[in-house]
C-alpha cells in the first residue's frame, strides 16, 4: 500500500478546521449581535418619539376645540389618549404622560414623556424623552431627538 492512497480515501474535517469554523462563526455572531442590539434601540426610541409627537398634536387638537390641554398617566389613563407607545400595552417600550410645563398651566402649554419600561427598554443614553407645546426637547443629547 502506498501512503497517497491511504490520504485519498480521507473524509470529513479535522479538528483544527473545525475550531477554525466556529472561531469564525463566533466572531461573525459577536459583531452581528452588536448591530442587532443597536437596531433595536434605535427602532423603540423611534417609537417613543412617534408616540410623543402623536400625543402633542392631539393635545393641540384638543387645546383648539377647549383652549386647555388635559394632563394623563399611565396610572390613571384616560381614553381620550394613549399612554403607551406601540400597538399594545404588553410590546410598548415606552409609557407616557402629560403634564403642564414647568412653570406653567395647562391652558398654556403640556409637556409629554416617554419614559421607558424597564422591563422591555432600558435606555441608558437617553433616557426619558419629553416635548412640548413650545417646542422644547429633551435630552438633547446625539440620537435622543
Amino acid at each position: 500500500m502506498d501512503g497517497n492512497h491511504r490520504w485519498a480515501r480521507r473524509r470529513g474535517f479535522t479538528l483544527i478546521e473545525l475550531t477554525v469554523v466556529l472561531a469564525i462563526v463566533g466572531l461573525l455572531a459577536t459583531f452581528s449581535w452588536n448591530g442587532y442590539q443597536q437596531y433595536l434601540t434605535r427602532s423603540r426610541r423611534a417609537e417613543g418619539r412617534a408616540a410623543v409627537l402623536q400625543v402633542l398634536l392631539q393635545q393641540e387638537r384638543r387645546h383648539a376645540r377647549e383652549h386647555s390641554y388635559r394632563s394623563f398617566t399611565a396610572v390613571a389613563s384616560e381614553t381620550e389618549f394613549r399612554w403607551f407607545s406601540g400597538d399594545s400595552e404588553a410590546s410598548s417600550a415606552y409609557l407616557l404622560q402629560a403634564d403642564a410645563c414647568p412653570g406653567s398651566n395647562l391652558r398654556t402649554c403640556v409637556q409629554v414623556t416617554a419614559t421607558p419600561r424597564a422591563a422591555v427598554f432600558d435606555d441608558a443614553l437617553c433616557g426619558a424623552l419629553s416635548a412640548d407645546t413650545l417646542g422644547r426637547r429633551n435630552p438633547v443629547g446625539d440620537g435622543c431627538w
